[in-house]
This record gives C-alpha cells, structure tokens and sequence, in this order.
C-alpha cells in the first residue's frame, strides 16, 4: 500500500505523525511525506522519505503579520513590545511599521503560494497514486491529493483540535480558501467533508468534530532527535518543573511576557528545580536566573518530561499531550488562538490548571504552581489521563484499519 502523508509548514502539526510513518513503514508498506522544502531535512531526520513540493510563507512571519495586524486593530491582550513582521526585533511604536499598507501584498502573496501548492500535490497525486493520503488538520492539500487519487484522505489532529472547532476562534477558514477542488474540476470542499479523523486526544479532553469519525491512537511521543539526559536518572531530592517556551511563542509575542519569569521564579520559591526550553534570545531577556534552573535549546521535549513533576507551557498541542503521555500536571498559560481553548480542555480533565498566559500575575502563577505540586488531585488526573492514552490502539494496531479503509472505503 502507498500512503501519501501531507503536512503543513508548521512543525508541531507534522510530528504527531511520524509514529504511524514509521508503523506503515515496518509493516512494509511505502510512505511519502509531502512537505515544503524547508521542512525536507527534519522529515528526513525522522526515517521517512520527503516531497518537497508543497509551498508555504515562512510561519514565523506569517504569524507576526497576523499579530502586528490585531495590534494595529486594537489588540491590547499581550502586553509588551511588538516584534516587527519581517525582522522579529521589538518596535517602539506600532506606526514603525504600516502593516494595514503591507498586509495586502502580503494577503495576495499568501493566496497564490497557496494555489502553487494546491496545484504541486495534484501533479504528485497524479504521477505516484496513493492507496491512501494522510493529512495534517490544517494541511487541506492533502484532501485535494486525495479526492485527485480518488482514494479514502484521513485528517489527523495532533490532539485537542478538532474537525469542527470555530473557525474565528481558531483562525482558520473553513478549507480551501482559494477555491482549488474546482479548478481542478472537483465539487468544493470544506473541513466539514472530513470523514474520518484519527484523534490522539485523551477522553476528558476531546476535541468537536462534528460528522468525522474518531478513530483513537495512542499518542507516541516524537520531538525531533536527540541524546538520552543520562542526569535524569540521577537520584533528586526536590520536585522537577519542565517550563516548555518554544521558538514559536517567543517569535510571535516577543521576550517579555511576564508570565515566563513568573513560572520560574513561583518554581524556585516552592523549591523545585527547574529544567527551561527556550531559545538564546530568550533566555537573555529572562536575565540572571537562579542556580537551579538548567536551560535546553532544541531539546526533545518528551524525554524531560518523563523525569518531570509538573510542566508549564503555552497550551500548545504538542506540550499538552507530550504531558498527557509522561502522566505528569501541567499549567497552561494560553497565548494564540488555538490555545486559548486547549488550555481551558486540560484543566476540564483535572489534570491542570489554565491561566491566561498575557495577563496571569505572579500571586496567582505561585499559587497554581502549589497547588500543582502540593494537592495529588492533579497527580491523580493526570495518571488516569495517562492510563486513558495507553488504552488506545498503537499507530502498528491501526495499520490494519488503514488497509481495509484504502481496499474498501471503511
């Protein structure tokens, strides 16, 4: 069997899949990976074979166009410097830039790397003919890969993200925002005609998803590659705090949300170490930082975790369920769009408390971070979470379901 894997140009969105490419691999079936060039080398990284002939805008300016442009409109929900579009170097004002000028070649840039896209995964779809396409939840290619093949497309979430999430909320439209199923001589298409939807999220955690069918998978950890920290083996005599701030967050808000230092300085105080993902720059901006906070950059985030006690993130879908996975608590301090719900879905499982990552104070950071510590409660939550997760079939049990949904269509 072929399986065509499709990925938008956001890591995180890819790394959920990579277990099941590899599951497919081993069980000898073929997988091919549809990606932007600049994805090409972590797909390698991964075992899996890359098509590089997806196009995307670089996300990192994309997401600092859309935040410059909600500032411009009145936005005052983040506080602190705005990083400019195109270079991320804070401005002092936000008539530095005339983002409400530059937005429009932006916008029809946007529109027409979306259609070469659209159009590279139809050519592909064509010339190698999958058995089966595989696509991220923002990846709307593939469902035209797959529609071209005339072969079942799976949408599959990284967890907590549904099929059926507000449009608004998310940030997204409803799927193929430049009309490309009918230039291809296809009916239109929107997420709404996802029919089958495989959904790592835990049971106390699930996302909408309207008339998709929820097929569950275990979520299997993967990050990228690195080296076992052989030192989180070694015997500890305080509890662990794993603060995830990932390269995404900082490049969009800028250095100096308060909520970061608040986190590491409430852990210390309660006496806990800390281990803090983050980039050079910052970690520069946080200032001296006290002797038992070990910083990481680009490091696997799931082989922390699993020596954790408790994490605070930004609510991404990769820190919750990496969580999730490791049976630890979490504080969710939500900053983008899609986290503003995810946090809110976590703390509804008893796992962890959400607070609002722009405004969240230090009295009220110092006290989750107790509570997170102190009450076994959320210990308790976050164990049967995990239990929850183990009792899903793995990415090798679901390789059978994918052959009989690409022989029969169920």
């Amino acid at each position: 069997m072929r399986v065509l894997f499709s990925t938008s140009n956001w890591m995180g969105h890819y790394f959920c899949m990579v277990p099941l490419g590899w599951a497919l691999e081993a069980a000898g079936h073929e997988a091919r990976v549809a990606c932007t060039p600049e994805q090409a080398e972590a797909v390698s990284r991964t075992g899996l074979i890359p098509v590089p002939v997806l196009a995307g805008q670089d996300t990192m300016y994309q997401a600092r166009m859309l935040r410059y442009l909600a500032v411009a409109q009145g936005d005052t929900s983040v506080p602190g410097p705005l990083p400019h579009p195109v270079t991320g170097v804070p401005v002092a004002d936000v008539a530095d830039y005339d983002i409400l000028t530059e937005i429009v070649p932006f916008a029809r840039d946007a529109w027409r790397i979306v259609e070469r896209s659209f159009d590279a995964i139809a050519g592909f779809a064509r010339a190698w003919r999958p058995d089966l396409v595989v696509h991220d939840l923002l990846n709307d290619e593939g469902a035209l890969a797959a529609a071209i093949a005339g072969v079942p497309g799976v949408a599959f979430g990284p967890g907590l993200m549904g099929t059926d999430e507000d449009p608004d909320t998310v940030g997204i439209g409803p799927g193929d925002p430049t009309g490309s199923f009918p230039r291809h001589g296809l009916p239109p298409w929107t997420r709404a005609d996802i029919t089958h939807f495989i959904d790592p999220s835990p049971t106390s955690m699930l996302p909408p998803i309207g008339t998709s069918r929820r097929i569950p998978v275990r979520y299997v950890p993967y990050n990228g590659p690195g080296i076992f920290p052989q030192w989180t083996l070694e015997p500890r005599t305080h509890p662990l705090v794993c603060v995830l701030w990932g390269n995404g967050t900082s490049g969009t808000f800028g250095l100096q949300v308060p909520a970061l230092r608040h986190v590491i300085d409430a852990a210390t105080e309660h006496g806990a170490d800390v281990v803090l993902t983050a980039n050079a720059a910052q970690v520069a901006a946080l200032g001296p930082l006290p002797a038992t906070v070990r910083v990481l950059t680009s490091f696997p985030l799931h082989l922390i975790l699993a020596a954790s006690t408790i994490t605070a993130h930004p609510a991404s879908s990769n820190g919750v369920m990496a969580a999730a996975a490791a049976g630890i608590p979490q504080l969710t301090l939500p900053l983008r769009s899609e986290a503003l719900f995810i946090g809110p879905r976590v703390a509804r499982s008893g796992a962890g408390i959400d607070l609002p990552g722009a405004t969240a104070g230090k009295a009220e950071i110092s006290e989750a971070i107790e509570a997170l510590l102190c009450e076994p409660v959320y210990a308790k939550s976050a164990a049967e979470v995990r239990n929850d997760l183990l009792s899903f079939p793995t990415p090798a049990e679901l390789v059978a379901d994918l052959c009989e949904l690409a022989r029969s269509g169920r």
